[in-house]
């Protein structure tokens, strides 16, 4: 079973396409992190999305594959800051604001789990509207 979609695989294409000379290095960072991510081995997609950082330190995609490498392990205080500053980076970067709103949900703040699915939403990203109005729902029960 795939724990994390062929998203991550369109993730690793935008990554590239905004490379440079050592974007063939970066790709096969993304590559191996993606696997690793996959078979569980999240210290190992840490390290390979560290490496892939190093060289192309201003990628959102990169901050945003090792945010979901966080969240993986639980480290949810570390996705949000790499999720936030792919963001910062790209602010039209829709699977940023689409990872950040599961913590805040996970979290229990549903209003900004909805607005960040929204976000996500107008910025192309698709969003499972069942899971949407889920949220929705909680935010309006919490007040």
């Amino acid at each position: 079973m795939k724990l994390f979609p062929a998203a991550l695989s369109s993730l690793a294409f935008l990554a590239v396409l905004s490379g440079s000379a050592a974007g063939k290095d970066v790709k096969t960072y993304i590559d191996q992190g993606v696997a690793h991510l996959e078979a569980g081995k999240f210290d190992q997609a840490l390290g390979d999305f560290n490496e892939a950082l190093k060289l192309k330190p201003n990628d959102p995609a990169l901050y945003d594959y090792r945010g979901i490498a966080y969240r993986a392990q639980g480290q949810d205080d570390k996705a949000l800051a790499d999720f936030n500053r792919a963001m910062e980076l790209e602010p039209r970067f829709a699977r940023a604001y689409r990872n950040r709103a599961m913590i805040y949900f996970d979290r229990s703040d549903f209003d900004k789990s909805v607005a960040d699915q929204e976000k996500a939403q107008s910025l192309g990203y698709k969003i499972d509207p069942d899971f949407l109005k889920l949220t929705k729902r909680k935010a309006a029960e919490k007040k």
